[in-house]
């Protein structure tokens, strides 16, 4: 069966709508099934990722979204934030004697964060702005 990718237009739009009709959506694999079925509505050959609806939704500032996460006993790389891969910055926190050590990082973009011991995101709560 073929498929057929959708413009990035097109998705934000079919975002909007699935946010304006469902509200507060409790996990990517339902958004994407909701943005899935705004998609059908104009071709029903459309198919779209759950990651792409998720960094589309965070880009153009349509959803703020929640994540919960679990802790990994690997230490932490902040090149790239796993949520959206935006900028990480480091949270710093002042010693006793003056000098500054790193708590985490933090995403600029979508709010992510974690701490030195790598934070798996495991679930993203969608909310409309």
């Amino acid at each position: 069966m073929p498929y057929r990718r959708p413009s990035d237009t097109e998705i934000v739009d079919a975002i909007k709508e699935a946010l304006r009709r469902q509200g507060i959506v409790n996990s990517q694999r339902k958004m994407r099934g909701l943005v899935l079925k705004e998609l059908h509505r104009h071709d029903p050959d459309y198919s779209v990722g759950e990651v792409r609806v998720r960094k589309l939704a965070i880009r153009n500032g349509l959803a703020t979204v929640i994540t919960r996460g679990r802790s990994s006993t690997q230490r932490t790389v902040a090149n790239s934030c796993p949520v959206c891969n935006g900028k990480m910055r480091r949270t710093k926190n002042l010693t006793l004697y003056g000098g500054t050590v790193n708590m985490g990082y933090k995403c600029l973009t979508c709010g992510y964060w974690t701490g030195l011991k790598k934070r798996v995101p495991t679930l993203y709560v969608f909310e409309p702005r």
